[in-house]
Order: C-alpha cells, then sequence, then structure tokens
C-alpha cells in the first residue's frame, strides 16, 4: 500500500500541466496531507483521496469524472489478498467516509463513474491548525537594558541627547542606564535613560534628583534646564516618555 501511496504522490509531481499545481502548490498540499489530514484516514482512504486529487485540482480542475471500476487497478494494491486491487465495493465504501469526513463531495453518480470535488486539506474544517499569531509583549513588559534593539529605541526616545545634562550622544560616548539602580530598579522604559559617560559615572546610584541638583550646583545646568530635566524625570515615572514600540 505504501508503495500505491507513493507513486500517486509522485505522479501530481510530474505533471504534463505544471503551470496548473505549481511546486510550491504541490509542497504545501503534500505537507497539509501529510502532517494533518493522513493521520485521520486510513489507508484505503489515502489512496483515494490521492488519485482523486490528481485527476481534480492537480491538473487544475476542482471536480472530475471518475470510472472506480478500472481506476481502483491503479491505485494501489489492496490488504487482502497479496498483489489485488481493492473491490469496487471497498472503494465505493471508503468514498462515503470520505465524504462523511468533509474530504470529498460526490457530486453525481454517471454512466462514465463518479463524478467528484475534493477539497484540499486547509479547506477542511478542523484538519489544517491556523497559525497563531505572534503576540506583542506589552511596552510595560518589554526589557529596554537588556535587549540590544530596545536600548536603541531608549537612544531615540532621547534624540540621542544625555539625559540629565543634555549634551549630544554618539555611538561611542553613550550608556543606557538604569534611574533608579537594580535590583530596586527594574529594566523598563520608565526606569531607563540614555546618558553620557560622564554622567553615567558620577551618578552611580545617587538618587536621580540628587544627581540633577549636582549638576546645577556645578553650572552644568541653567535653572530652566534643571526645572526642565526634572519635569523629564517625573514624566518618565509616570510613562509618559514612551519609546516606540514594537
Amino acid at each position: 500500500m505504501t508503495d500505491g501511496l507513493f507513486s500517486v504522490a509522485f505522479r501530481m509531481h510530474t505533471l504534463s500541466q505544471p503551470s496548473l499545481f505549481q511546486m510550491d502548490d504541490f509542497r504545501q498540499f503534500f505537507i497539509d496531507f501529510q502532517d494533518h489530514l493522513a493521520p485521520r484516514l486510513d489507508v484505503y482512504e489515502q489512496a483515494i483521496y490521492l488519485y482523486v486529487a490528481r485527476h481534480n485540482v492537480a491538473v487544475g480542475k476542482r471536480d472530475a469524472l471518475i470510472g472506480f471500476k478500472s481506476a481502483r487497478k491503479k491505485m494501489a494494491f489492496g490488504v487482502g489478498k497479496a498483489g489485488t486491487s481493492p473491490s469496487e465495493g471497498i472503494i465505493y465504501e471508503k468514498l462515503k467516509s470520505l465524504e462523511a469526513k468533509g474530504c470529498v463531495k460526490i457530486l453525481s453518480s454517471e454512466r462514465l463513474g463518479t463524478r467528484l470535488q475534493i477539497l484540499l486539506p486547509a479547506e477542511i474544517e478542523g484538519i489544517v491548525p491556523s497559525a497563531v499569531p505572534q503576540s506583542v509583549p506589552s511596552l510595560e513588559d518589554v526589557d529596554f537594558f537588556g535587549v540590544a534593539e530596545n536600548r536603541s529605541r531608549i537612544l531615540a526616545r532621547e534624540s540621542w541627547r544625555c539625559f540629565y545634562c543634555s549634551s549630544k550622544l554618539d555611538e561611542n560616548n553613550n550608556v543606557i542606564e538604569h534611574v533608579v539602580s537594580r535590583p530596586a530598579g527594574d529594566n523598563s522604559y520608565r526606569n531607563v535613560v540614555a546618558a553620557c559617560r560622564q554622567c553615567n559615572n558620577r551618578k552611580n546610584s545617587v538618587a536621580a534628583e540628587d544627581f540633577l541638583r549636582t549638576l546645577y550646583r556645578d553650572g552644568v545646568l541653567s535653572v530652566d534646564e534643571f526645572k526642565t530635566r526634572l519635569a523629564h524625570l517625573e514624566r518618565l515615572r509616570l510613562g509618559e516618555l514612551r519609546p516606540q514600540w514594537p
């Protein structure tokens, strides 16, 4: 029976009209069939389904007239007497079970055979699982310190200027640092800022407000700049200074 299934599948790949069933289509069909549909079918149902697919969607049709009296001899060997084809009775019994499983639709019984419409595995309800969309983490849960890509978002939020002294930052003179030092502080966007190396070294574990006062007393910040930086610090804590996400 395995040889029969393989030969039918192989014939689907070697069609005289490849433009109707491209390689990508075949690949997806076979993956969906083997991974999701085949485990729900017995070997007779698999052989019949693939044979119908070969004479249906594989040649650009959605229905086909198949005379199973002769076609049964081309599908596969039966599992009964060695070397014999499945009987007509078995074929029609399995066609009905395939229809019950939603794999085919029996459209009519005609003089030359049975007209069938096939449903691809992806078209059969409950066969191919839907892709689960990747959920985007909440901004509040994102690590903006340990992830390089997210550190760049903090730099962009600060417009490449030091959060404390407003000096211009570059690739060699920037540090993503914690406003509240770890372990008390976390890696959220509310607690990490871009700073110059001088401010990062001077601040150490000092509270941000106290460090800003030091910069003011040392003349690094004017009165207006000091008030502006304090206001920014409060906005940071309130979650108003959001980096671009996602």
